[in-house]
């Protein structure tokens, strides 16, 4: 029975830890993508590369740093923190991909109309950008659920965690792994059927003859000078 009620508090943390950094990563990937591409934000270019970075610092790397800063900021906090700083680049990525060639005549049109900036964002771009922030959350949610080596660094108790614990406790029974391996699996084909379905299938297409035009960006001003 305590096995079982474990298992069943390792599957929510693992869940929870998931969303909160599918959550994040979407909010963190979809705004520096939407900056890098869209604004006249100086070194735009030098500032696109750097977002792509952390994809090139294992998470296990990132957590021990994190943990050796600050030890006493560990746990569910921590595991969050870093894991989204990590994996936001898979969201960033394929959004960034996708408003560079998507054709900015909608956004234009949505602007000549009256609607500002954060209006033809939440009304035109941010439907155009779906599907790749979609696929983008989805690898996100399943690097997470998979991860080892930070939550253990980090002490956050999560199913890959209870899998190694139970082979390391009691390596001849491997009724319990068995089990929180299914668990994994189960979450995993959650996650990805609920990505499937967000998905949608809405398509915007360009409508007429020659090359799009560079979409016009919105200008900063002030707020991006120091």
């Amino acid at each position: 029975m305590a096995t079982r009620v474990r298992s069943l508090e390792q599957l929510g943390r693992s869940v929870l830890l998931a969303g909160t950094v599918t959550a994040g990563s979407l909010v963190l990937g979809v705004a520096s993508a939407w900056v890098v591409t869209r604004t006249d934000l100086p070194l735009r270019r030098f500032w696109a590369v750097l977002a792509a970075l952390p994809l090139a610092i294992p998470t296990y790397v990132a957590a021990y740093a994190w943990i050796a800063a600050l030890p006493e900021v560990a746990g569910f906090g921590g595991a969050a923190l870093v894991l989204t700083l990590c994996c936001y680049p898979y969201v960033y990525l394929p959004v960034v991909a996708t408003l560079r060639g998507v054709d900015p005549a909608w956004e234009e049109a949505s602007r000549s109309a009256g609607v500002g900036p954060v209006g033809t964002f939440r009304r035109v771009t941010l439907r155009q950008i779906r599907p790749a922030a979609a696929a983008g959350s989805l690898l996100v949610a399943l690097y997470v659920i998979s991860d080892f080596g930070s939550v253990s660094i980090l002490r956050f108790e999560t199913l890959t965690v209870g899998i190694y614990r139970s082979f390391r406790n009691n390596p001849f029974d491997r009724s319990a792994p068995v089990v929180l391996s299914g668990l994994l699996v189960l979450v995993t084909a959650i996650v990805v059927l609920a990505e499937a379905r967000s998905r949608g299938r809405g398509r915007y297409s360009r409508l007429g003859s020659g090359a799009a035009r560079p979409a016009s960006v919105v200008r900063l001003g002030a707020r991006c000078t120091p």
